[in-house]
């Protein structure tokens, strides 16, 4: 599962940017709202991974 939270969050990235922690943020949102725990609980997962590649991000490209 860590793997694919990695992809997620690199796609959301590479898709949106400086946006994507807000796009994942709106997905836990919808998921929390209809009461989805374990979808929700991905989507804070991605946010996580999301803030860590901010914080050290791969400078070899």
């Amino acid at each position: 599962m860590s793997q694919e939270i990695q992809q997620m969050a690199n796609d959301l990235i590479s898709q949106y940017g400086d946006d994507a922690k807000a796009i994942a943020m709106l997905r836990a949102a919808e998921y929390a709202a209809s009461f989805n725990e374990a979808e929700w609980l991905i989507w804070e997962s991605v946010i996580l991974e999301i803030e860590k590649v901010e914080l050290t991000p791969d400078l070899n490209g």
